[in-house]
């Protein structure tokens, strides 16, 4: 289901692509910045909400109307389950490509769609207690070194709100997630995804960035002229 959605995505985007190449041949599509930040919200819940820690960095490109995308980013969650409690602690990616469709604006804001891939890698631990005629009994299940991946598309807002800063967020639906069948423990929150019962997965990140010229552009004004 995964590589299918996946595939589909990858079609979709290719065929923008070559329509809007097609469209004008003498386009430069050379970076005319780099924009990378911090996202916020998982920054707060890390210092407001009880057994959360994680933070994201994002880093993105423009070439032409589309961006090259990387998202990294770290999460651990600790939640209370019946008769015991679930943690867990990993590491995870997104790479993709958003299309801009405010191509005319002049300070570079965005209104795009787009997609993502990820990919995370973490450990979990439930930690329970049983009760039998022998009295009760503590119980620890662990996964180690788990895999999982999933598709997204994507959508949001990137605004300039003074010189080299930038404000936006990006609204996901996360789709086809997969999590090993044979694990001892089946995975229940993957870091980077969410809950992996929730299919689709609706998420929200809303990002701080600063933007890098690294090449001068021609005026919008100058070259309609």
């Amino acid at each position: 289901m995964f590589g299918y959605i996946f595939k589909i995505i990858l079609l979709f985007l290719s065929t923008a692509c070559l329509a809007q190449v097609s469209r004008d041949t003498t386009r430069t599509f050379m970076p005319s910045g780099i924009r990378f930040g911090v996202e916020a919200i998982s920054l707060i819940k890390s210092n407001s909400t009880d057994g959360f820690q994680g933070k994201e960095i994002t880093l993105d490109t423009d070439f032409d109307r589309y961006f090259l995308v990387t998202e990294i980013g770290q999460s651990s969650r600790t939640l209370e389950i019946q008769n015991g409690t679930y943690s867990n602690d990993g590491k995870y990616f997104r790479i993709g490509v958003d299309v801009n469709f405010l191509k005319k604006d002049p300070d570079k804001n965005m209104f795009f769609l787009g997609f993502r891939y990820g990919r995370s890698m973490f450990d979990e631990v439930a930690r329970y207690g049983t009760t039998s005629v022998y009295g009760s009994q503590q119980k620890i299940i662990t996964n180690d070194g788990v895999q999982s991946g999933w598709a997204e598309l994507t959508t949001g807002l990137r605004v300039r709100f003074w010189k080299i800063f930038w404000l936006g967020y990006t609204a996901r639906m996360r789709l086809g997630s997969s999590v090993p069948a044979n694990a001892k423990l089946l995975p229940y929150d993957v870091p980077g995804y969410g809950l992996t019962f929730k299919k689709p997965w609706w998420g929200f990140s809303y990002y701080v960035m600063v933007r890098i010229p690294v090449r001068k552009e021609k005026s919008i004004l100058s070259s309609a002229k």
